[in-house]
């Protein structure tokens, strides 16, 4: 993807659960290329954030 620009991504959500999407290059995922999709009324007992 360019600066700027947007894509719409179309999936079939047929198994419930927190859900990471990311870049697998791992260090644009570093500078924030990801997301977190989760589904209304599920949690996950894991949190995001940096360590160390």
């Amino acid at each position: 993807m360019r600066p700027g620009e947007v894509w719409e991504v179309a999936f079939r959500a047929a198994n419930p659960g927190v859900w990471m999407n990311h870049c697998h290059n791992l260090a644009h995922a570093d500078q924030g290329m990801a997301l977190h999709l989760r589904y209304e009324g599920v949690t996950s007992p894991f949190h995001g954030g940096h360590g160390g």
